[in-house]
């Protein structure tokens, strides 16, 4: 009790909060439990079992599974040096860590499919705005060792599912897909030089990782860049086979579930690692922030004594362990 009245007495003493990190109190933390525990009730339900890594992660993790190119990497990570001069980043996103542990403690060995569930907090330095914190909270899924779209299908079932179970019930989903490395290599080209036409147009960061990163234009914020790109060449129209034939599957598949969506060829995922199955849930309940859920699937096969390989994520991290 002493601490606290020293405190109070102590009239130069600033001690609040960092910027854009805000305490859960009594009274709001009984929501974020009945959240939580709902995803995972059920998430079990579908098999998905909970995984937990540490907050802070060696910031190679994620420059080569995100990419450098990336507004998280070149702006947004919070990095620092520890006492050994290790270079530490506290995890801007679940996926790359999830694929780390998955690799580093060889769960493929448990089960040659894996489907996996996170939560808690996030950390990127940008901006404060409403609803949108330097340390945010997320909930995710990752499906490792399969690339039937049927688990594509079954993971969009399993989120209508949670949404009801939460009281969200005016959503609407819309997919896309982002191909695979066999075929992306030629949209990307194609969408390059559709680019480079289009240059003086576009924003500095844009003009300047166009060509490292084409589909990040695409998901450029800024008003010139979406205005510029309104008739660019959709990835969804450049498809190789196998990835045409995926997509049209998981359509089926989600049509005899009798979930309603719609295919919306602008979207695009800036991170590198994306690949086949994009989707976003949205909904006007929340006021501006109509993005509920946003989602990548990711295609693994295995690979000899090697294990389990994803076509991008894991290779980026190969050799690490």
């Amino acid at each position: 009790m002493s601490s606290i009245v020293n405190l109070k007495e102590d009239k130069d003493l600033n001690v609040v909060a960092i910027k854009g990190m805000n305490d859960i109190l009594p009274g709001e933390i009984e929501t974020w439990q009945f959240l939580e525990q709902s995803a995972r009730e059920v998430f079990s339900t579908y098999g998905f079992s909970e995984i937990r890594t540490p907050v802070p992660e060696k910031t190679e993790l994620f420059c080569r599974s995100i990419g450098e190119t990336t507004d998280i990497v070149e702006k947004e990570m919070y990095t620092f040096s520890d006492k050994s001069d290790h270079s530490i980043t506290l995890r801007p996103e679940g996926t790359a860590p999830v694929m780390r542990s998955f690799i580093q403690n060889r769960l493929y060995n448990l089960d040659p499919v894996s489907k996996l569930y996170y939560m808690g907090p996030m950390f990127r330095y940008e901006r404060p705005q409403k609803g949108r914190y330097r340390q945010f909270h997320q909930i995710g899924v990752e499906a490792l060792g399969v690339e039937d779209p049927k688990i594509d299908a079954q993971i969009l079932a399993m989120l209508h599912h949670y949404f009801n179970k939460i009281g969200i019930n005016a959503v609407s989903l819309q997919v896309n897909s982002l191909g695979c490395p066999e075929c992306r290599p030629v949209y990307r080209d194609t969408l390059i030089a559709y680019l480079e036409a289009r240059l003086n147009l576009l924003c500095s960061d844009c003009q300047r990782r166009y060509k490292a990163n084409p589909l990040r234009v695409l998901d450029c914020k800024a008003k010139g860049c979406k205005e510029a790109t309104v008739d660019a060449p959709a990835v969804s129209e450049n498809l190789c086979t196998a990835c045409d034939e995926h997509f049209s599957q998981v359509q089926i598949y989600l049509r005899s579930l009798d979930i309603p969506f719609e295919v919306n060829r602008r979207m695009v995922r800036g991170l590198d690692y994306y690949v086949r199955t994009t989707f976003e849930l949205v909904t006007d309940q929340l006021g501006s922030q109509m993005r509920l859920l946003v989602r990548r699937m990711m295609v693994w096969s295995k690979v000899g004594r090697a294990g389990l390989r994803e076509s991008v994520l894991p290779s980026a991290l190969s050799g690490w362990f």
